[in-house]
């Protein structure tokens, strides 16, 4: 009998899928276009492809909370070739927003030449676009630092806005400056050419932003770190921690080692980090320069702590393991990521547990705490995220919001409270639960979630009007409309507490800020409004629900998608830090052109029936809800 040819639709798909990743996206397309059984979602839209091939050729971060959504990532993918954009919002002082500056004549004597002064905008409070970043090819990531924002293309080049250490300078940076290519010491290509980043020494695939310091992870596995962005960066070593280059792989029974190998850097408040394969978390002081030494190229890290019980790895034969890793295996697991904030280090497990650790002198941890009120019951994973002083876990659809200070009242109460019961400061915001939320930023006081379809939204408190929420306003009656109530002698702005029941989203269609000065000019019919409009300025509780009321128009204008089920503004990634807030975004200017259906130009301000049973003074018919009147829940304090 002639043996049976077998016909590659045949093979079982945990097959298939190991073939996959040696395609490229063209290929693979090429692929499953040639027959209907390879056309099936599970296989077109093969997530573990997508994610693969759109983190590797684009850089982009991993996103667990979707990293089973082929779609999503398919969907990146294509518009990512055209249409990243960045955008920023806040305070743009030392120009960290890296908006456009103006020029104004100072005519001093008539008799002499004119003088050029430079001017830019201190605050800006509606998302607008950084300069000079479409000449930058493909953008794939963006992080806030304490005065800077920064950029990571995807050809592994790293670009900041800014400077990276505020409290160093007397007096804002030159105002010809924009965006500054974060370069490497003598010897390393100094263009920006992508020729030069194929170099994996100086490619930087992972990087991230600080208070006052960047890190960046190559594609060869080494650790740079700036310190100022006109300055070169430091090669980071170790004297006590052997790491290993990327494209040296140990092969142990068929399977790469991974001992010694950095799986990523974290910048924190005032330190810096890595999560070393063998190792675990290990922490040091952020590294520069002396006067001295301009033609350093690296820095030996003499002293550096290591975070305990964050190096275990599971191995394929668990008979091998030591009983020292059998015991982590059951109390802690494998580190997912971590976080690290003012005074503690963050991070979760597989076995969906949370741990902290508190850092002592030079960043030194003895010991780590599990937050048992922080555990996933389904011993599924969970995710963390945070800065500064505030943090954020999500399991299970849920995102747990915190203070540093809780972390504080568990690690005081480990002795007498082992289980943590009763220890106040986790905040569960409605708008967050089970929304879809990907990922969340916090600024000093402000912070933003990333939602899954693409969206937003801005929460907490804005100082002196800063604009770091990016609900348009600057103070100006505009902010009011969108929920901020401006208060205090540094007219600070804070979100009313109707905003937390379903988020207020941040808008980049410039039409919308165009709407909102329209309405608080009165609409169509100024003195016809007059009396609401009053009403609306000494009245929280009407303030808050006509904000809401602008918050259902503003989701029905965004009805509108394209093929790929993805709306003309679409947000990949978002950032905060101190007083401002940026956003990596996927533009489809075609569609964005096309949505202008919503007749704004025609509209009255608001006039609604309200939740106590008053009716809004005026002549105009009521306004109806979208979505329907919600059911606020007030209470919840940030």
């Amino acid at each position: 009998m002639a043996d049976r040819v077998t016909n590659i639709t045949e093979l079982p798909l945990d097959i298939l899928v190991l073939i996959f990743p040696y395609l490229d996206a063209k290929s693979f397309l090429a692929l499953c276009s040639t027959c209907k059984a390879l056309q099936q979602p599970s296989i077109r839209l093969d997530p573990a492809y997508w994610s693969y091939a759109t983190r590797s050729t684009f850089r982009v971060p991993n996103q667990p909370v979707v990293q089973h959504d082929g779609l999503r990532w398919q969907s990146m993918y294509r518009r990512l070739l055209t249409q990243s954009r960045v955008y920023t919002w806040g305070s743009n002082t030392h120009h960290r927003l890296g908006h456009s500056y103006q020029q104004a004549p100072v005519v001093r004597n008539p008799t002499l030449p004119r003088l050029n002064r430079f001017f830019h905008k201190t605050h800006c409070s509606f998302p607008t676009e950084m300069e000079r970043t479409r000449e930058l090819g493909i953008i794939a990531d963006l992080q806030c630092g304490g005065w800077s924002t920064t950029l990571l293309t995807s050809k592994g080049a790293l670009y900041t806005a800014g400077v990276l250490n505020g409290q160093l300078i007397l007096s804002t940076a030159p105002a010809q400056d924009h965006l500054h290519a974060l370069r490497f010491p003598v010897g390393y290509p100094y263009s920006t050419a992508a020729a030069a980043y194929d170099e994996p020494t100086i490619a930087i695939r992972q990087f991230s932003a600080g208070r006052s310091h960047i890190l960046g992870l190559s594609d060869s596995g080494r650790i740079w770190s700036w310190y100022h962005v006109q300055k070169a960066g430091l090669h980071v070593k170790f004297l006590n921690i052997d790491l290993q280059d990327a494209s040296l792989v140990d092969v142990t029974d068929g399977k790469p080692s991974l001992y010694g190998n950095v799986k990523q850097v974290v910048a924190g408040w005032s330190c810096s980090s890595a999560y070393v394969y063998g190792t675990g978390i290990i922490v040091w002081e952020p590294v520069s320069r002396a006067h001295n030494e301009e033609e350093t190229d690296a820095m030996l890290v003499l002293e550096s702590a290591e975070v305990p019980k964050t190096g275990y790895q599971r191995t394929k034969g668990a008979s091998r393991e030591s009983d020292e890793d059998k015991a982590l295996r059951e109390e802690v697991g494998v580190v997912l990521n971590y976080i690290i904030l003012e005074h503690f280090v963050v991070f979760v497990t597989d076995l969906g547990k949370v741990f902290c650790g508190r850092f002592g002198e030079k960043h030194r941890i003895d010991d780590i705490l599990e937050l048992r009120q922080l555990r996933n019951e389904s011993g599924s994973p969970s995710d963390v995220q945070g800065s500064f002083r505030r943090f954020a876990v999500f399991k299970q659809g849920e995102v747990i919001t915190a203070h540093h200070d809780y972390l504080e009242a568990c690690w005081n109460a480990r002795t007498t409270n082992p289980e943590q019961t009763d220890i106040e400061g986790l905040k569960k915001i409605p708008a967050l639960q089970h929304n879809d939320v990907i990922s969340v930023a916090f600024g000093d006081f402000h912070f933003l979630a990333l939602h899954s379809n693409g969206s937003i939204t801005a929460y907490g408190t804005e100082l002196q009007s800063c604009g770091a929420l990016g609900l348009a306003g600057d103070g100006s009656p505009e902010g009011r409309l969108r929920g901020i109530a401006y208060n205090g002698f540094g007219h600070d702005g804070k979100l009313l507490p109707h905003a937390y029941t379903h988020g207020r989203q941040v808008w980049f269609e410039p039409e919308k800020k165009e709407w909102l000065k329209h309405l608080m000019n009165g609409g169509k019919d100024r003195d016809e409004a007059q009396e609401r409009m009053q009403l609306f300025s000494s009245d929280r509780n009407v303030q808050g629900e006509v904000s809401e009321w602008i918050e259902q128009e503003g989701r029905e204008w965004d009805k509108a998608k394209g093929e790929d089920g993805l709306g003309a503004y679409f947000a990949l990634r978002v950032s905060a830090a101190g007083w401002h807030s940026g956003a990596l975004m996927l533009v489809n200017e075609e569609l964005a052109d096309k949505a202008h259906e919503y007749d704004w130009r025609n509209k009255s301000f608001p006039r609604l029936k309200l939740s106590d049973g008053r009716e809004m003074p005026g002549t105009v018919p009521f306004d109806e809800w979208r979505f329907g009147r919600p059911e606020w829940q007030l209470d919840v304090e940030i």
